[in-house]
């Protein structure tokens, strides 16, 4: 893919396309994933993805890891995100039924720190993957 490559031949791994009006979309084979503080304070983070009715691909590993976290307790939902919000969250994932989930750990130039949630994302990622839906 081009903007794999671009993406390389500028030191990145991969690519979170965004609107001309900033909101983030998708990477080109992924669905971006994002952990916030949950809403109720204290609990569970809040998992995020952009909406389905932005002109995006619906990932099917993004609805399968919703439907584990769900039952696992965690709030999930769909909500425009802007680039502030990545950076603003606790984590951010690119997902797919090819790498199953990426955690992103540079944006834009910029080191972002490992979180708790790093982990307990991959169990859950792990178990949507397993599960029978």
């Amino acid at each position: 893919m081009a903007v794999l490559r671009h993406a390389a031949r500028q030191g990145a791994g991969d690519v979170i396309f965004v609107s001309t009006d900033g909101y983030v979309l998708e990477g080109p084979r992924s669905t971006v994933v994002i952990a916030t503080d949950g809403d109720q304070g204290g609990g569970n983070p809040c998992l995020l993805t952009p909406p389905p009715w932005y002109p995006i691909l619906r990932g099917t590993t993004q609805q399968a890891l919703f439907e584990v976290a769900r039952a696992k307790g965690y709030d999930c939902d769909y909500r425009a995100l802007r680039v502030a919000d990545l950076f603003d969250s606790q984590g951010i994932w690119l997902v797919s039924s090819m790498t199953l989930a990426a955690r992103v750990h540079t944006l834009d130039g910029r080191r972002l720190p490992r979180t708790p949630i790093a982990e307990v994302f991959a169990e859950l990622v792990d178990a949507a993957i397993v599960s029978d839906r």
